[in-house]
């Protein structure tokens, strides 16, 4: 299937015919991610298109929105991060219309910055983690554990990271101990052009492992 196809048909169950901007953009995200073809079947079980019953849609929890808080920490005014790129509030490097952060950004309060945050975990990450995971989430195969710590990744190094990840290949084969234990290679980012360890990233890591691997 085409790109064109696929937008072709995703028009066609639209109650309007059409499709808004941030549909298309969304939906370019994720088929750079998954491609036409499974991004259709995904499409199909969660929004029941296909079959007489939807697929769950799981969202992360109050507890998993307070462990991305603690270790992204609240920033009033933009700020360089360990990387170099510009962020503010919770970690957040662009707003709701997908504009970048600049250093010429006003400050916001907290109050913002959390609306923010959880505004752009709706859009981007929690439906990238329950497209990846469709048919584990549908078998009941992915706790509320699972899901936070899987939201926790991808917002911290993005849904192509997670994506492109043994953490994704281990569930898939249903070794979820080895896809824990796979959140701990995501400890390192470039500074000043050099791959190296950050210790906030390390800690991080083993308390989603923690919370991955939790009963």
């Amino acid at each position: 299937m085409t790109e064109e196809e696929f937008f072709n048909w995703l028009r066609e169950h639209q109650d309007n015919g059409r499709l808004t901007q941030d549909m298309v953009d969304g939906a370019n995200e994720v088929l750079a991610l998954i491609g036409t073809t499974k991004l259709m079947l995904a499409l199909e079980k969660i929004n029941g298109w296909k079959d007489e019953d939807k697929t769950k849609q799981m969202k992360l929890s109050k507890s998993g929105s307070d462990f991305i808080k603690q270790y992204e920490k609240f920033v009033a005014h933009p700020y360089r991060d360990a990387v170099g790129v510009w962020t503010i509030g919770y970690g957040n490097t662009y707003y709701e219309n997908r504009k970048s952060v600049s250093m010429s950004d006003k400050p916001i309060t907290e109050k913002r910055a959390s609306e923010l945050k959880q505004n752009i975990i709706n859009m981007d990450f929690a439906p990238a983690v329950n497209l990846l995971f469709a048919d584990e989430i549908a078998e009941g195969k992915i706790t509320q554990n699972m899901f936070d710590a899987l939201v926790s990744l991808a917002y911290n190094i993005g849904t192509r990271g997670l994506a492109g990840s043994s953490v994704v290949r281990y569930i898939k084969a249903g070794d979820y101990k080895k896809a824990g234990d796979s959140f701990l290679l995501w400890n390192k980012g470039r500074v000043r052009g050099d791959l190296v360890e950050l210790k906030g990233l390390t800690r991080r890591r083993k308390d989603e492992r923690a919370m991955f691997l939790a009963a």
